[in-house]
């Protein structure tokens, strides 16, 4: 009886615990899985910390999101000139504002135009997952989406607030 006991606490405690596989309700993204040095000649660093490394061709970067706003166009010739001359840029010295460099990473990712190479394990991550959510009411509704890899919160944007 003892064991039996035994047994069951074992088994709650563990159907209790939190999954290292959380249900994510998210879409597949495939990312770029080829590290060609040709395509990667001139290449824009998005993000780079001790677990990853996520970049983009420059041309794809020079071609992409953060230059369609106004007011970016001198942000642009800049990153064409010192792509004239670098191999390699960082993407914060081409934006006005600090977090446009967090929702410029986003946009790369949630289209799959980067590629995310992961340190630790000496490779590249071929795909991510992209959980876009709303929460609240039509007046007061905060819509956000979160990028998965490997099934672990890499990145979380508050996208709409309304008030």
């Amino acid at each position: 009886m003892k064991n039996i006991i035994f047994f069951l606490v074992i088994v709650l405690c563990c159907y209790g615990c939190d999954k290292d596989n959380p249900d994510i309700n998210g879409e597949v993204v495939n990312l770029i899985t080829n590290d060609d040095p040709i395509i990667f000649k001139k290449s824009v660093i998005l993000f780079d910390d001790n677990s990853y490394l996520i970049k983009t061709p420059l041309d794809t970067f020079l071609l992409g999101y953060p230059f369609l706003w106004s007011g970016y166009g001198d942000m642009k010739t800049k990153a064409i000139n010192d792509g004239a001359i670098n191999d390699i840029l960082v993407v914060s010295d081409y934006m006005k504002r600090p977090r446009d460099s967090v929702y410029t990473l986003a946009y790369y990712l949630e289209t799959g135009r980067c590629h995310l190479f992961d340190k630790k394990i000496n490779a590249c991550i071929k795909t991510i997952q992209v959980e876009t959510y709303y929460e609240g009411e039509s007046w007061l509704l905060t819509g956000r989406r979160r990028f998965y890899v490997k099934n672990k919160l890499f990145l979380e944007t508050v996208d709409l607030i309304s008030k």
